[in-house]
C-alpha cells in the first residue's frame, strides 16, 4: 500500500508531484493526481482504447464535486486554471490518500464527518467505478458530481464549440448515453438507486496541464460538464457513479467490486506463487508492487493477440525493442509463458526483409521498421523464454517458425534495409544518413542527435548473441552442420570485436566504430557486451575496467547516464521545449531501464559475496522510495543525469519495471548466499 497524509495531501506542489494510474486489459486507464487536478492532457477519468481507433481516447476527463452537510456546501475537487490559479481548494480537506490493492482511495475529513472516494477499472472492460461512502455513523450528506467530457485523441486539446450540445439519454435516472459527435460512439453513465439529475450543461473553460506547459506545448483546454448528478448518502448506504464506454444491457452496480477484487486476486496470487513475497518486510512490499504494476503493460489486441506496452502515458503503439527487452520481467518470472510465446509468435509475424518492427499501432494500421537492434533483441527474449520454459518445439528444426530465424540471420549478414549488413569482419554495420537505428534514437530538426552510423558496440555484443542463439538452438534440434556454422561464425565475431572495439589508453570499449573513426565517448552501451546472456569479452580484468569506468562517469541513484558527464556534449537536464528535451535525452539523461543490464554486468564480473549483494541493495533502494513519487507504484521512464536526479518523461515505463523485477529474481536472489 502507499499512502500520504495531509503533509503531503495539503500542501498543492508537492501533491501533484504525486500521480496514480489505473490501467486494464485493452488498453485503457484512468489517471490523475493525488488530489485529483489533471496537470497533464493524458489524465482523464476515463482513457479508453476503442476498437478501429489507433489512438486512446479521454471519453471523461475528470469532474466537479461538492457535498453538502447541513446545509453547508464543500467543495472537494481541486482545478488549476490559467494563471496557475486554484479553484476549489478542495485540497484541504484531504486527510488521507492510498493506492492499494489496484484501487485508489481519498478519505475527506469535514465537520467531523469522515468521508471516502475509491476508484478503480475494471480489468476486461472501459468501465471506472467511482464509489463514494461515508465513514461516520449517523451521518448524512448530499453530494453533487458534474462529469466532464472531452471525447478528444489524448494528444489533442478541446476548445470550446459554440452551439455544442450534446445528445443525453436517460434511463430510469440509472444509465445516461451520451452522444456528443456524431462519428464518436456514445459513452455512459451508470448510477445507484437514487440518483437525482440535471441535464443543464455548461463549458469550464481554461484548464491548465502544468506539465504540457513545462514542455512547451498548448496546455489550456475548455471541457464540457453534461450536467448534475446528485446523492443522498447514509452511512452504511455508500452510492456509486460508474463511467464506460461499454453499453451493458444487464447491468448490476453493486456487483462490480465483487468482480473487480475477483479479477484483481489472479494478480495477487501470480505474485504469491512467483516468490515475490521474499526478503525482509520492506522487499516484500516493493517487489510486490512492482509485480503488480508489471500487469498494466500486458494488453491484448481485439484478436486477443497478447501485447506488451511501452509505458504510461505515452502515444499508443507497440514498441517491439521495449517488449523484447522487457519480456523476461513482465512474463517469464511472473510464469506467463503461453502469454510469452504468443507474443514472440506474434511480433515474428511482421519480418520484413530480415526486420523485425520497431513499433506499429494496435489497429497494424502504421508499421515502422527503422531499427537494427530490435529484430536482435528478439532473439535475446526468444532465448530466455527457452532457458525459461525448455519449450523447444517452437524452434523444431522443420518448423517456419525456425526457418524464419534462419532467414533473418540470411538477410542480416547479407544486407537488408537501412544498410544493415556483415562487414568483412564479420562486425555488424547499420545506419544511414539522417537516420539513428539504435535504442538512441532521437530526432531534432530532421537530424539525429546520436547518429552512431556504423559498428555500434551494443548492436555487436547483440549480433555475436543472437549467432550464439542460433548455435544453442540448432544443437537441441538436431541441426548440427548448422550449429557448428554458427559456432564458427560466432568466433570470428568475438575475434574482431575484442581486437577493435576495446580502447587500451581509456580502459573501455568504443562506443561506435566506421573505419578509422572510432567513438571515444563514455555511454552505457557497453554495459551489455557483458551482461547479454553469451559474454563476448572473456577478459575478466577488462570487464573490471569497463565496470569501474560506468561507475566513475556514469552510475546515479536512478540508472546510467547516456553520456559521461564530463564529455563536452554532456547535457545534465531534461527539460523545456521539444527540441531542448530531444537534445538532452540521450547526451546525459539517465535511462532507469539500465540498471538491470549493469547488475547483472557488475555481478557476473565481480561474483556474489555479502559485499557485491549489498552494494546491489544500495542500487535497488532509490527505487524503491522512488515507487512513491511520481508514477505512484511504478517507475519513471528517465531522470536527470545531476542531482537530485528529477524523474522526467514517462510515469510508467515498462522496461525500467521489467529489468528491476527481471535483475531482482534473476541476478539478486538466484543463488544469494544472504537469502
Amino acid at each position: 500500500m502507499i499512502s500520504f497524509g495531509r503533509h503531503i495531501c495539503n500542501d498543492f506542489n508537492f501533491a501533484i508531484e504525486k500521480e496514480w494510474l489505473l490501467t486494464n486489459k485493452k488498453g485503457s486507464y484512468s489517471s490523475s493526481t493525488i488530489i485529483s487536478t489533471n496537470i497533464r492532457k493524458h489524465h482523464g477519468l476515463l482513457v479508453a482504447k476503442l476498437d478501429d481507433m489507433d489512438n486512446r481516447m479521454v471519453v471523461f476527463a475528470n469532474c466537479d464535486e461538492e457535498i453538502n452537510i447541513t446545509g453547508h456546501i464543500y467543495h472537494i475537487s481541486t482545478h488549476l486554471y490559467k494563471n496557475n490559479s486554484i479553484n476549489p481548494n478542495g485540497y484541504r480537506y484531504l486527510e488521507n490518500f492510498y493506492i492499494k490493492d489496484d484501487t485508489v482511495n481519498f478519505i475527506y475529513l469535514i465537520d467531523n464527518v469522515r468521508f471516502r472516494k475509491k476508484i478503480f477499472l475494471m480489468k476486461e472492460s472501459n468501465t471506472v467505478v467511482v464509489k463514494y461512502e461515508l465513514l461516520t455513523p449517523n451521518s448524512h450528506l448530499i453530494l453533487s458530481i458534474k462529469p466532464f467530457i472531452a471525447f478528444r485523441e489524448a494528444e489533442v486539446l478541446l476548445k470550446e464549440i459554440p452551439g455544442f450540445s450534446p445528445s443525453l439519454k436517460i434511463d430510469k435516472n440509472s444509465k445516461i448515453e451520451i452522444m456528443a459527435f456524431m462519428n464518436f460512439p456514445p459513452a455512459y453513465i451508470y448510477l445507484s438507486d437514487g440518483a437525482e439529475i440535471d441535464k443543464n450543461g455548461y463549458w469550464y473553460r481554461d484548464f491548465f496541464y502544468l506539465r504540457e506547459f513545462q514542455g512547451g506545448y498548448d496546455a489550456l483546454e475548455d471541457l464540457y460538464n453534461i450536467g448534475t448528478i446528485k446523492f443522498e448518502i447514509d452511512y452504511n448506504n455508500p452510492k456509486m457513479i460508474v463511467y464506460s464506454t461499454e453499453n451493458f444491457s444487464d447491468f448490476d452496480i453493486n456487483d462490480l467490486e465483487r468482480k473487480f477484487q475477483q479479477q484483481f486476486s489472479k494478480i495477487k496470487e501470480n505474485c504469491i506463487e512467483i516468490g515475490a513475497c521474499v526478503n525482509n518486510e520492506d522487499y516484500r512490499t516493493n517487489i510486490r508492487q512492482l509485480v503488480e504494476t508489471a500487469n498494466s503493460f500486458e494488453i491484448r489486441d481485439r484478436e486477443e493477440n497478447p501485447l506488451i506496452l511501452a509505458g504510461f502515458q505515452w502515444h499508443f503503439f507497440i514498441w517491439f525493442r521495449d517488449a523484447f527487452i522487457s519480456l523476461p520481467g513482465l512474463l517469464l518470472i511472473p510464469k506467463k509463458y503461453e502469454t510469452a510465446k504468443k507474443f514472440l509468435k506474434h511480433a515474428l509475424q511482421f519480418e520484413k526483409n530480415g526486420v523485425i518492427p520497431l513499433n506499429m499501432t494496435v489497429e497494424k494500421r502504421d508499421i515502422k521498421y527503422a531499427s537494427v537492434d530490435t529484430t536482435l533483441w528478439f532473439f535475446y527474449a526468444l532465448y530466455k523464454y527457452l532457458q525459461y520454459t525448455e519449450d523447444y518445439k517452437i524452434v523444431s528444426r522443420d518448423g517456419e517458425f525456425f526457418n524464419r530465424l534462419t532467414f533473418i540471420i540470411k538477410k542480416y549478414a547479407e544486407g537488408t534495409d537501412y544498410n544493415i549488413h556483415k562487414d568483412e569482419d564479420d562486425l555488424l554495420y547499420a545506419g544511414l544518413p539522417g537516420m539513428a537505428l539504435t535504442w538512441m534514437d532521437t530526432i531534432v530538426n530532421g537530424g539525429p542527435i546520436t547518429p552512431r552510423i556504423g559498428k555500434a558496440v551494443e548492436i555487436n555484443a547483440l549480433w555475436y548473441n543472437a549467432i550464439k542463439i542460433m548455435q544453442h538452438i540448432c544443437q537441441k534440434n538436431g541441426a548440427k552442420e548448422m550449429a557448428k556454422e554458427y559456432m564458427e561464425f560466432a568466433e570470428r565475431i568475438k575475434k574482431s570485436f575484442n581486437n577493435k572495439f576495446w580502447f587500451d589508453e581509456g580502459g573501455y570499449l568504443y562506443d561506435c566504430i566506421d573505419g578509422d573513426f572510432k567513438d571515444e565517448s563514455i555511454r552505457p552501451n557497453q554495459i551489455f557486451a557483458i551482461s547479454l546472456p553469451f559474454d563476448i569479452i572473456d577478459n575478466n580484468s577488462k570487464r573490471q575496467k569497463i565496470i569501474n569506468t560506468v561507475i566513475k562517469d556514469l552510475y546515479t541513484s536512478f540508472g546510467l547516464r547516456t553520456l559521461s558527464y564530463m564529455s563536452t556534449s554532456y547535457r545534465p537536464t531534461y527539460s523545456g521545449d521539444p527540441v531542448s528535451q530531444g537534445r538532452a535525452m540521450h547526451q546525459g539523461t539517465v535511462w532507469a531501464w539500465l540498471v538491470g543490464p549493469f547488475i547483472t554486468a557488475y555481478l557476473k564480473t565481480y561474483g556474489k559475496t555479502n559485499e557485491t549483494l549489498s552494494f546491489v541493495e544500495t542500487i535497488y533502494e532509490p527505487f524503491f522510495e522512488h515507487l512513491k513519487t511520481a508514477g505512484l507504484g511504478s517507475i519513471s521512464e528517465m531522470f536527470d543525469g545531476n542531482s537530485p536526479y528529477n524523474a522526467r518523461g514517462r510515469i510508467s515505463h515498462a522496461m525500467a519495471v521489467a529489468e528491476i523485477i527481471r535483475s531482482y529474481f534473476e541476478d539478486y536472489l538466484s543463488n544469494n548466499e544472504k537469502k
